[in-house]
């Protein structure tokens, strides 16, 4: 979390959009910025010191056997001024061409006619209109997030591999896949670019505010 706050912090001063991929050494359980964290100890039988909450919207969400992904559409890109259900869409439709790469089938949920309101529960567990889904169970598979600021957008998601046929599927040809369609998407071009030599100095604060239960139980920060 603090990795992909510090990068929506540095958006300021981009241009371009930013795409980082990251895997989980444990299994942990993320839940979203504006659900009850006594509500998500009661659903994950967990308690508050062992669950993530994101900056980002959204319900909980199992991680360690998925394809977690982060992506920064700064201000100053055509990107940002994108309606964020057509932005939703199109990053899951870059998500389902890359899997059809790899001859895995999948659908996009429709938009159900009259909108569910409240904060969401289990994100996998409750599709939402645009979701991903495979195409013989109908089990959600991919779902994401969103914080939009002044300066940029938060996109976090997330592929549940759980439901994919593990003879198909190939992780790193998937990501070459994936980001070659939003390189598309976006109009821009792929490049591979260091973490800055003060990027672990930095994220320190960030860490430490994401690792608090003041952010886990309240949403504040220092």
């Amino acid at each position: 979390m603090a990795t992909d706050w510090w990068l929506l912090k540095k958006a300021v001063f981009l241009e371009m959009p930013i795409f980082r991929h990251y895997q989980w050494k444990v299994s942990e359980i993320s839940f979203g910025y504006g659900q009850n964290w006594e509500w998500v100890e009661d659903q994950t039988q967990e308690s508050i010191e062992r669950l993530i909450r994101r900056p980002t919207g959204g319900g909980i969400v199992r991680h360690g056997k998925d394809w977690t992904y982060c992506l920064v559409l700064p201000r100053r890109h055509p990107s940002f001024s994108m309606p964020s259900l057509d932005l939703y869409e199109k990053i899951h439709r870059a998500i389902a061409d890359a899997l059809a790469d790899q001859s895995i089938e999948t659908f996009l949920q429709p938009c159900p006619a009259k909108k569910k309101t409240g904060i969401p529960g289990d994100c996998f567990q409750e599709p939402v209109g645009k979701d991903l889904m495979t195409g013989k169970s109908e089990k959600k598979i991919a779902g994401a997030a969103m914080k939009r600021t002044k300066s940029a957008i938060l996109f976090q998601g997330t592929l549940d591999l759980g439901f994919i046929e593990k003879a198909k599927f190939d992780p790193s040809s998937f990501g070459e896949s994936f980001t070659n369609q939003l390189a598309r998407l976006f109009k821009t071009e792929k490049e591979e670019v260091k973490w800055p030599e003060h990027f672990h100095q930095e994220r320190k604060s960030f860490c430490l505010e994401f690792e608090s239960l003041e952010w886990r139980k309240n949403r504040e920060r220092n």
